[in-house]
């Protein structure tokens, strides 16, 4: 049984995924836009969001003159690295569409990973505002471990309750250690979260998160009521 709060789209393949999300996001922008004349949106790393910024940058009717571009996390790698989730946005989409380079706010990972994230989370407040910035549309993935953003499970930074956006580190086994990631307050004050996920690998992960009672073991059922995207193998 899924939990109400989520809303859960199905599709036959990851390639519908990618269409089908991408659809929505640029429905999410337009509203934004019209509503606040702006729209503030956190990219995701992963092969999942990559094809679904591929679609995007092919859809007609978005006003990137008033989008703005975040990330909600960043491996502590230069922004050319295979592993940089600036990289994989840059060349799927940004290469592709006219975002003002002003509205793309990058992730300085050039920088102490402390000193990266206490500038990022400066940069948020500068320009979406004081108090807890609200992202418009937060993209997200889910990991096999379940998590999301670079909010692992066991990490102290899932008890970050003042900080916005912390250094942390992945787990022994992944390539790139070093992270920079929205913290839960952040990413709970989005108005809307948008899990893409595909593969039968995650279709466990994806039925204790929506379908409630898992908010203490996975990260991913943390950030609040979300969209998710899935293909039918990821599907509960």
């Amino acid at each position: 049984m899924a939990n109400p709060a989520h809303v859960v789209h199905v599709v036959e393949s990851a390639a519908e995924v990618a269409t089908a999300a991408a659809q929505r996001v640029a429905a999410l922008i337009g509203a934004s836009i019209a509503a606040r004349g702006t729209a503030h949106v956190a990219l995701a790393g992963g092969g999942t969001p990559k094809a679904m910024y591929a679609v995007l940058a092919t859809l007609g009717g978005i006003d990137w003159s008033r989008v703005h571009l975040w990330w909600g996390d960043e491996r502590c790698v230069p922004d050319t690295d295979k592993d940089s989730n600036q990289r994989t946005a840059r060349e799927a989409l940004l290469s592709k569409v006219s975002v003002p380079g002003a509205h793309v706010h990058r992730v300085r990972t050039e920088l102490t990973p402390a000193a990266c994230a206490e500038e990022y989370e400066i940069e948020l407040g500068r320009v979406i505002g004081a108090g807890v910035p609200v992202i418009d549309v937060l993209l997200l993935g889910i990991g096999t471990d379940g998590h999301t953003l670079s909010l692992f499970p066991g990490s102290p930074a899932l008890q970050e309750r003042q900080k916005l956006v912390v250094a942390t580190h992945a787990p022994a086994a992944s390539p790139v250690r070093d992270r920079v990631t929205f913290t839960l307050p952040l990413a709970r004050a989005a108005r809307h979260r948008v899990f893409l996920a595909t593969g039968a690998e995650k279709r466990p992960l994806v039925a204790a998160c929506v379908g409630g009672g898992s908010e203490g073991q996975y990260p991913a059922a943390m950030v609040g009521a979300s969209e998710w995207f899935l293909d039918r193998a990821a599907a509960p």
